[in-house]
């Protein structure tokens, strides 16, 4: 039987993969949670960890270098044979869009079948995205709850979630997508940076490299 810790597969048997973008200002043990929690419950080959540029809807001013938050992301996904970061959206030249990622892949691997992992925020503003309806017809979105729940215990907020989700496939004609099984925990990059900004410890809220890489160059700490 394939465990975590013996294998990995070529790129010319990948079944199926998972996209995970984000800004990851920085990557935390939630991210990798949710990931991994997104591989096991639909069969994933690997996932992906795809280092975003300043996202085009928005931009965010405690934003770290884009080649330090890709580092980050390498160190954190190195000891799972499952996970890969890629830089693929860091080397593409003006605005990146998410549909423009999937298509990346698709000619890397026209065989496999591709899901976008998702936050649940995200769920209520997907028909806005570029292309929306292409990535609806080429993706199953998997979604990663954020909130804080029990595991034999279903909370109000994770009702909400499925009915929203619910909701939007019925709107959204085509559209794929799924609710990842994922505990939940208390911990976001925004959380996280306040800590840091306050000199306080993030250590096992990151992976401990991610730690010494925040705390060797200092990132995010409040000048004042």
């Amino acid at each position: 039987m394939c465990t975590v810790q013996s294998c990995k597969l070529d790129g010319d048997t990948l079944r199926k993969i998972g996209l995970f973008c984000g800004t990851f200002n920085p990557i935390h043990s939630g991210h990798l949670l949710i990931a991994e929690c997104a591989r096991d419950q639909f069969n994933l080959d690997r996932v992906f960890f795809i280092t975003s540029p300043s996202p085009p809807h928005r931009q965010d001013q405690s934003l770290l270098d884009a080649s330090a938050r890709h580092d980050m992301v390498s160190v954190a996904v190195a000891d799972n044979p499952y996970f890969e970061a890629s830089s693929v959206e860091l080397e593409r030249d003006g605005l990146s869009y998410t549909i423009d990622t999937v298509e990346h892949f698709q000619k890397l691997y026209p065989k496999t079948k591709i899901s976008l992992v998702i936050g649940g925020d995200n769920v209520k503003y997907l028909k806005d995205w570029h292309r929306a309806q292409d990535l609806f017809k080429q993706c199953h979105f998997l979604v990663a709850p954020r909130l804080i729940s029990f595991a034999r215990q279903e909370s109000s907020s994770e009702v909400s979630m499925k009915t929203l989700v619910k909701k939007e496939t019925v709107e959204l004609k085509g559209m794929r997508i799924s609710v990842i099984d994922f505990p939940g925990i208390a911990i976001s990059a925004s959380y996280i940076r306040g800590r840091l900004a306050r000199r306080q410890t993030v250590l096992y809220m990151v992976p401990p490299a991610v730690n010494k890489i925040l705390t060797d160059n200092k990132y995010y700490l409040d000048p004042k």
